[in-house]
């Protein structure tokens, strides 16, 4: 056996020769692998982000971009999964719907672990009852609503996945009969009124309500018909998870998606996209309201009369919430 104090020197980041082969390597990767787009990509979506942040406060002390008076506590939660780099986006997002809202939302933001104290003063300067769950709440939360054996896939998911969090612990108010579930890289440009009554009518049934997506995403983690097979459930392909209108999950929700992972395979339970297509097979189960084609996800064109637009995470689609999205909701350009 190899003693010791010579064991994996040459992988250790303290070692010269590891920290020369890993600068080498991005040098290779962005020079000869096509690695600069990615580079020149994140560079802009930089320098569009402080743009935005600075507009931010431009806005706020010229009086245009006033605070939001949200509610303490509501029988209706918007809830945002976000972290130190998407505060900016969140924030616009936030604030674009919650002035249509009419004082009947309450903010709360799902820390991903880098949220930081003056990533807190940011948002409260804007929405002064905003509220925040960090992960150790949560994961109390969860631990005890969720116990033994029935939820034991369903408590792994929530630990081992990124939206884990905004799929269960967005549930675990006791206040709220609704949830908004919004990402940070959604707009509204006008009253989301369709969106808006889904809210405020009292709800009989269990359906969800979201923007209606024409790209068939649940192909990238198996072939629809394999989903279903598995699972014993029509899935709506064309639900998008940027903005979902979803009656607070119970027992019969809960059992419903610990059901769904214990028949996903192990590949599907790890995937990137796992919570937007457990969300689509409730819609399948539950029903499904998808907003009118007001309600747009992005694409190279969109309708100049759309209510509201999500900016998916793609080099074609993201850049665009800065560089047209911003303009339109507030008359300034990067």
């Amino acid at each position: 056996m190899e003693p010791l104090n010579t064991m994996n020197t040459t992988d250790s980041p303290q070692n010269p020769l590891y920290t020369i082969r890993k600068k080498l390597g991005y040098a290779k990767y962005v020079l000869l692998d096509g690695g600069h787009r990615e580079v020149r990509y994140n560079w802009r979506l930089k320098r569009l982000n402080r743009w935005a942040s600075n507009l931010l406060d431009q806005l706020a002390s010229e009086g245009v971009l006033n605070p939001i008076d949200s509610p303490v506590e509501s029988d209706i939660e918007v809830h945002m999964l976000c972290g130190h780099s998407y505060v900016t986006m969140g924030i616009w997002s936030l604030w674009s719907l919650l002035r249509w809202a009419d004082g009947k939302m309450t903010p709360v933001i799902h820390s991903d672990g880098s949220i930081t104290p003056e990533d807190v003063l940011r948002f409260r300067k804007f929405f002064g009852h905003v509220r925040f769950i960090w992960p150790e709440d949560a994961q109390g939360w969860v631990e005890q609503r969720l116990v033994g054996s029935e939820f034991e896939f369903l408590r792994s998911f929530f630990h081992t996945n990124f939206f884990g969090s905004r799929l269960v612990a967005s549930h675990m108010s006791e206040r709220a009969r609704l949830v908004v579930a919004l990402d940070s890289d959604v707009l509204f440009f006008d009253r989301p009124t369709e969106m808006i009554e889904q809210c405020l009518v009292p709800h009989q049934s269990l359906a969800l309500t979201s923007f209606r997506d024409e790209f068939d995403w649940v192909s990238v983690l198996a072939p629809v018909n394999e989903f279903e097979a598995r699972c014993g459930i029509r899935i709506e392909c064309g639900f998008n998870c940027g903005m979902v209108v979803i009656p607070k999950f119970g027992d019969e929700q809960f059992r419903f998606l610990e059901r769904m992972l214990r028949a996903y395979t192990p590949e599907w339970r790890a995937h990137y996209f796992a919570e937007q297509s457990l969300m689509a097979l409730m819609a399948g189960e539950f029903g499904w309201h998808p907003l009118s084609p007001l309600y747009q996800i992005g694409q190279p064109t969109n309708s100049p009369d759309a209510i509201a637009i999500h900016y998916v995470s793609n080099q074609a689609v993201r850049p665009r919430f800065f560089s047209e999205g911003l303009p339109r909701l507030v008359g300034r350009r990067p």
